[in-house]
This record gives structure tokens, sequence and C-alpha cells, in this order.
């Protein structure tokens, strides 16, 4: 295994939106952390993964460097008292990390909650976090990617 040994630390801050369907109150989401995947060598390629849970995981021959952990983005949601709503987030080879090297493409975002599952609190908040996985390429150059995503809300 030949791995370039200069560390790629990669992260997407997020670009929010707010929906409403006529409530009181419209729902409203607040990005308080940015989705990071962390210092890694790319080696040949292969993958990072966050999880919502904010585990690290990499794939093919990416080696994770201790010095720079991941962690999976975080948002607080407001809006009327236990209300519900739905949680949209990009498709896959939309969101892409702009560096010094090539592009490197997010795809598989997942949540928590996820899907139909976002319900307000008594309070009329809740946390919701992002996760994902990046594709990273053979001998992908050094240095800091970043890039923005969306996530849509909409009450149910």
């Amino acid at each position: 295994m030949n791995h370039q040994w200069a560390a790629i630390t990669a992260g997407a801050l997020l670009a929010t939106l707010v929906a409403s369907h006529g409530w009181a109150q419209e729902i409203a989401i607040q990005n308080t952390r940015g989705l990071s995947f962390g210092s890694f060598v790319a080696g040949s390629g292969g993958s990072v993964a966050v999880s919502p849970s904010g585990l690290r995981s990499a794939g093919g021959d990416v080696l994770l460097l201790r010095s720079g952990e991941g962690f999976a983005a975080e948002f607080t949601v407001t809006g009327d008292t236990q209300a519900t709503y739905t949680i949209q987030l990009p498709g896959d080879d939309f969101v892409t990390l702009t560096g010094p090297g090539s592009g490197m493409v997010i795809n598989a975002f997942t949540s928590a909650p996820s899907g139909a599952g976002g319900q307000l609190s008594a309070g009329g908040t809740q946390t919701l976090t992002v996760g994902g996985a990046l594709n990273v390429g053979s001998a992908q150059t050094p240095g800091v990617y970043a890039g923005t995503f969306s996530v849509i809300l909409n009450y149910n």
C-alpha cells in the first residue's frame, strides 16, 4: 500500500432552508455544527463515512488520521409545539467538496431522526444530525476541502 502521507481535511457547512405550510409558526432550522469527514490519507482511493451519531469509518485504501476526527452535522429545529415534520436531504452525486485537488462527491446522506420521523418537543425544538459518505479519489491532493448542502424541512 503506497500512501500519500499528507493529510486531507474535508467538511461541509450547511445552507438551510425554512419551509411552512400555513401553521401558526414557521418551522426553522439553524446549523450549529458542520459535517466533517476529518483528516485522512487518500492512498489509492475509497471513502470516508460519518454516521448521524458521529461514528467515522473508511473504505478502500483510505487511512483515517486520529489528529482530525470527523463529526456529524448538527441542527436545531424550531417551530410549533409537538409538530411533526419531514426531512429532505440531498441526493447522491449532488454535493461536491472543492479544494486544491479534484472535487470529492458526498453520497448516502442520512439523518437522525430520518425521513418523516421528526417531531418537535413540548418546547417546540429538536436536534437533527446529518451524516454522509465522501468518495475519495486515488492520490487525492492533500489540503482542506469544503462545500455546502441544503436540508429541507416541511410540516406534515
